[in-house]
């Protein structure tokens, strides 16, 4: 079994408050709204005291950059609710800011779920090229809808981490999957594959783990670790199947009410961090791996790889029209062949 340590890595920390946070990376305890806005901000994964010290970094960059006029108040570990509480507490005003899986992002920018296509990028070159051509649509999109997108990215590579092997999909037929509600795409891939998930909400998936109600989840290293599923885990899957993507977004409401001169400052903030700091996060994905094959996690090797991506590939052509345009899914795949290994 892993141990705690491995979600207390500091590249781990560094890396999901670079990319999940962004641009707003920091936690303040409750002040009087005289001395600036507070803007309340819900993640997912728990507090840790290495990441304590990563977001104090950040916050004094943006106390500096801001001159105190912005604020962060930090809900940890779901304390706000459920991503889709949260996103309904966005907005009636309850909550500014959060990060967020693709598939809610789809509520205000629907066509975003193209970057989840399944077995559609193999390679980080493809997934930056697709996101860097059609992410500036989607931004407009959301904020139309209510949303400032402050930046996309990625927290890496799509694994299996289950309680016995799964090599093939008939292993995958014998299990009791993790199922997000929220997931058309994951759905349909059920479907297809003649599984049945068992549909939960993020911060419902640990406990479900420990008590057995599930036996395999989808998740990248990096998350896997940093929201402690694995464990309740004692295998991992080799190849990547595909990359966890999402965006850091704040309500429009909030976005407008802050200064222009606090907006420049925190667009500059995100633009000089983001390529240093999603690089970094990949790194960190890559370590988490290590760390969990180091501390007990067995690698399993996927078999018959192509058929996996056979089917991703009928989900991909199931969603058109019902998620994305063919016009945007031949865009996505003709950038991302441009890349290809």
């Amino acid at each position: 079994m892993v141990g705690q340590k491995v979600s207390g890595m500091r590249g781990l920390a560094l890396a999901l408050l670079a990319v999940l946070l962004g641009v707003v990376p920091g936690t303040f305890a409750a002040k009087a709204t005289d001395e600036g806005q507070i803007l309340k901000v819900a993640l997912a994964i728990p507090r840790s005291q290495e990441i304590e010290i990563e977001v104090k970094k950040y916050n004094e960059k943006l106390a500096a950059l801001t001159n105190n006029s912005v604020k962060v108040r930090i809900y940890w570990g779901g304390a706000a609710g459920d991503d889709l509480d949260v996103l309904r507490k966005m907005k009636t005003g309850q909550m500014d800011a959060t990060a967020i899986s693709l598939e809610l992002c789809s509520q205000f920018a629907r066509q975003a779920l193209v970057m989840a296509s399944p077995a559609l990028f193999t390679n980080y070159k493809q997934l930056d090229a697709v996101r860097a051509a059609l992410t500036p649509s989607f931004d407009e999109e959301a904020y139309q809808n209510g949303m400032k997108v402050m930046g996309w990215g990625d927290v890496g590579r799509l694994r299996l981490m289950s309680k016995q092997p799964v090599s093939t999909l008939a292993d995958f037929r014998k299990m009791r999957p993790w199922l997000y509600p929220q997931s058309e795409m994951l759905k349909d891939f059920y479907k297809q594959v003649n599984a049945t998930g068992v549909p939960l909400g993020l911060i419902e998936v640990y406990g479900a783990l420990q008590t057995n109600m599930i036996d395999v989840v989808w998740i990248s290293s990096l998350m896997g670790a940093a929201l402690q599923w694995h464990t309740g885990t004692h295998y991992i899957s080799e190849q990547g199947l595909g990359f966890i993507s999402g965006a850091f977004i704040i309500r429009r409401g909030a976005w407008d009410a802050l200064p222009q001169n606090v907006k420049d400052s925190m667009l500059k903030m995100a633009s000089e961090m983001r390529e240093k700091n999603q690089l970094e996060a990949r790194k960190a994905d890559e370590r988490a791996y290590k760390k969990l094959i180091e501390r007990g996690h067995k690698p399993v090797k996927i078999d018959k790889l192509p058929e996996w991506q056979k089917i991703g590939e009928t989900v991909r052509e199931h969603m058109v029209g019902r998620i994305y345009t063919r016009e945007l899914l031949n865009k996505a795949e003709s950038i991302a062949k441009q890349y290809a290994d």
